[in-house]
């Protein structure tokens, strides 16, 4: 939301509400302000995000009888609870952000892409010397992003970088993510495995990024990016460092197999696989031309089809759909 809002913006009139919307190029409005615009007889859409999102706008609409034409995106892959289908049935459409996803609904959805700015997320002109900024060992480095619990595949990437890195001393891998008291454990074995191994220097725990601007400069410095979750709704991560031209190796999840051509543009691996993602690793690592090719071509696949600016015009597009069905009415 905080990445796309700012899109829509130019494209209609539109504002954000709830907690924690810090983004300084997102629009806001209290609930107070909300409710009061809603007194008079204009059509609104109302956007809903999540579950409480979608009683909110039912509420309104059926109790209040604001005038509210409701909308929500789903992107969750798995069967949706009664409560939730209760809420889908009363939207007037839903968008889903992958085809998966919205094979889970019980309704047609309109499917819109997620995406990414470009001009955030970019190849660096040396990435070489970008990792050599880093302070880092190596000459080059591997990375996975998000929080350290199994479901995101950090298990998986450990194993893989402890097979791969200790005969590729030219090679080290980050983690960067941050870890919540109740994957304190995990985490803890995971560095038991990296000691047993003797790679402590080489397999290194980043921690939470809090500065905005530090993932894509980490994205700039790394030759390969894993995305090793067990399911996703989506995979961000996925998107930013292909738009970064880094070598993607993700998981048959999310959105990952409707963006990634296997072997062209990233690799595409089995779910909860240590050892392909091992092997996956040290086909990159040993062939730079092909990291290179890899990464060429994400970056173009990004710049055609998952573009923020794709994302922020997809949903324009089914509110278009709406306002003219209403026009007609």
């Amino acid at each position: 939301m905080l990445a796309v809002i700012p899109e829509q913006t130019r494209l209609v009139n539109i504002a954000a509400m709830g907690f924690y919307i810090d983004g300084k190029d997102v629009p806001k409005i209290r609930f107070d302000q909300f409710f009061k615009h809603c007194r008079n007889d204009r059509r609104r859409i109302w956007h809903a995000r999540r579950n409480i999102d979608m009683l909110a706008g039912l509420i309104l609409k059926f109790v209040f009888r604001f005038k509210l034409i409701l909308i929500f995106t789903s992107a969750a892959q798995r069967h949706h609870t009664g409560i939730t289908r209760f809420y889908c049935r009363h939207m007037e459409e839903i968008i889903s952000p992958t085809s998966a996803a919205a094979a889970y609904l019980t309704r047609q959805a309109c499917v819109v892409p997620h995406g990414v700015d470009p001009a955030r997320f970019f190849p660096p002109e040396n990435r070489a010397l970008e990792w050599a900024e880093r302070t880092l060992s190596g000459k080059h480095g591997i990375g996975i992003f998000g929080r350290i619990r199994p479901n995101k595949g950090t298990r998986e990437f450990v194993e893989a970088a402890i097979q791969t890195l200790k005969s590729r001393p030219e090679w080290t891998a980050v983690i960067i993510g941050e870890t919540t008291p109740e994957h304190i454990p995990f985490e803890r074995e995971l560095r038991s495995l990296i000691k047993k191994a003797h790679l402590e220097d080489r397999i290194l725990f980043m921690g939470f990024q809090k500065n905005p601007d530090a993932i894509p400069h980490w994205l700039r410095a790394l030759s390969i990016v894993a995305c090793a979750s067990h399911k996703e709704g989506f995979g961000l991560p996925c998107l930013e460092a292909m738009a970064s031209g880094c070598a993607v190796i993700a998981t048959h999840t999310g959105a990952w197999p409707e963006i990634i051509q296997d072997d062209k543009n990233g690799l595409l691996i089995p779910i909860k696989n240590s050892g392909a993602l091992a092997e996956a690793f040290a086909m990159l690592m040993d062939n730079p031309e092909q990291r290179e090719s890899m990464g060429l071509e994400a970056r173009r696949a990004i710049l055609n089809n998952y573009r923020i600016k794709n994302e922020a015009e997809g949903i324009q597009a089914v509110y278009e759909k709406i306002f003219n069905r209403y026009r007609v009415i």
